[in-house]
């Protein structure tokens, strides 16, 4: 009974299998009359042997453009069908006649890249002379620059002069001459050639574009010859300062001015430019050196054009001295048309200051000389003598401690009555010292040089 049981289970397992096995093994196509048993897994032994590839229809292969279809960067090889073989990918053929490619090499890292320092000044220890090559009269300027990159200092237009920061950079110059322009802090205007002689007839220029926190602009004339004036003018050469959108009027320059300074206050608000133009209408020779500083906290008193910060000093006239080094033609005289203010810092427990016009290197007298015309053309002051006040200098004069003073000699009569005497002028107003300079449009004379010093206060205030 067992067996039966058997042979029963094995026909329902593998009865079809068998029939259908027997009915394919050696045919390529199968009856539509033989299906499968559903319902159970049903799986061959390995050593069946069944051909599956022929069993399958034969079909022509299909060539795809995965490139087109898919965007890929690579052509798929397509195949021959005449001669069952692979063209080869007109790309790959290009490729056998490129050259090779050389390997990438990164970019070498500069030491403008890997060190940085601090932008700070620095005073190059090599003179203009000496870097440029020529022989000039410049040999005691003393120059400031900014301690930049090599590759920074030639985009900003500056010229290095010597090196700073350990030898990583250099103490780069910002120094113009016709045509220039800049942003910087300290920048120097210069006429063309300098140190040499400009002999040309030419206008020349420079601009300063402002920085937004500056509150004044300091020029200091390092060496300055131009060709005198006629009368108190400047006709043959002239140097004119203007700021934009400034109404305020500003000295026009000529003559000898070396050392000689100007304080422009800035109203950033409407003032962004700052012009200096030089004009040369003659062959004779002439130079200037101009250094410009842009100061971020107001240093001189409002609408000071002069400003001396020491406890002495010497306030002088434009155009006063009547020595030079390239200019021959010298003519010693102030200008018309002056209006201007030189101030001087009271130094903490200073009271009084005493104006003089000896000189301190020598002892000697410097000429003083401001004169004041008439109607009838003749001299309101005697020769020789010292005017003081409105009616002796209604129109040349210079004021201190509030008295105009004039004429051919210094003296307010406050120490001796003679007039014709230099006696020292003390100035006791409290608040702060302030010398106001005035012209006319008519006669000129010498001008003034006068020495200062502060005195310690003695008195206690009451």
């Amino acid at each position: 009974m067992p067996s039966v049981w058997l042979v029963w289970l094995i026909v329902q397992e593998y009865g079809y299998s068998l029939i259908a096995s027997s009915k394919l093994y050696g045919s390529t196509n199968v009856p539509d009359e033989v299906h499968c048993r559903t319902g159970t897994n049903r799986t061959l032994p390995s050593s069946f042997p069944v051909d599956y590839q022929r069993l399958q229809p034969t079909k022509q292969q299909q060539y795809i453009d995965y490139k087109l279809h898919y965007g890929l960067r690579y052509n798929p090889s397509k195949p021959n069908v005449r001669n069952g073989t692979q063209e080869q990918h007109p790309l790959r053929e290009r490729k056998k006649f490129l050259p090779p490619k050389t390997p990438y090499e990164p970019p070498l890292l500069s030491v403008f890249h890997i060190i940085s320092f601090v932008n700070g000044p620095c005073v190059p220890r090599r003179q203009v002379s000496t870097v440029e090559g020529n022989v000039g009269h410049d040999n005691g300027t003393i120059w400031t620059g900014v301690c930049y990159h090599e590759q920074e200092c030639n985009l900003l237009n500056g010229t290095p002069m010597d090196s700073c920061a350990g030898g990583f950079g250099v103490c780069c110059v910002f120094r113009f001459g016709c045509d220039g322009k800049t942003e910087q802090n300290v920048s120097y205007f210069h006429s063309p050639h300098y140190p040499l002689p400009a002999t040309d007839a030419l206008p020349c220029g420079f601009t300063l574009v402002l920085q937004r926190a500056v509150q004044q602009v300091l020029l200091e004339f390092l060496f300055f010859e131009l060709q005198p004036p006629q009368l108190g003018n400047c006709v043959e050469d002239q140097l004119i300062v203007s700021v934009q959108n400034d109404q305020r009027v500003y000295p026009v320059l000529c003559g000898i001015n070396t050392g000689q300074h100007m304080y422009l206050d800035i109203d950033r608000a409407y003032s962004h430019r700052l012009y200096l133009s030089a004009v040369f209408n003659s062959k004779q020779p002439r130079a200037f050196l101009v250094k410009i500083t842009q100061l971020a906290n107001r240093r001189a008193p409002a609408s000071c054009l002069q400003f001396h910060e020491g406890v002495s000093g010497v306030l002088k006239s434009f155009n006063y001295d009547n020595n030079s080094v390239l200019v021959t033609n010298r003519k010693a005289s102030y200008f018309n048309n002056l209006n201007y203010a030189i101030c001087i810092r009271r130094q903490p427990m200073f009271c009084n200051a005493v104006l003089a016009n000896i000189d301190t290197s020598n002892g000697n007298e410097n000429t003083f000389q401001l004169v004041n015309i008439a109607d009838d053309g003749s001299s309101i002051v005697p020769p020789n003598q010292a005017g003081v006040e409105v009616f002796s200098c209604p129109d040349d004069f210079i004021a201190i401690n509030f008295v105009r003073l004039c004429g051919e000699r210094l003296n307010d009569g406050s120490l001796v009555a003679d007039a014709s005497i230099n006696k020292p002028v003390t100035y006791s107003s409290a608040g702060p010292i302030v010398i106001a300079v005035h012209t006319d449009r008519s006669t000129v004379g010498r001008g003034f040089k006068l020495t200062y010093t502060q005195l310690v206060c003695t008195n206690k205030i009451r």
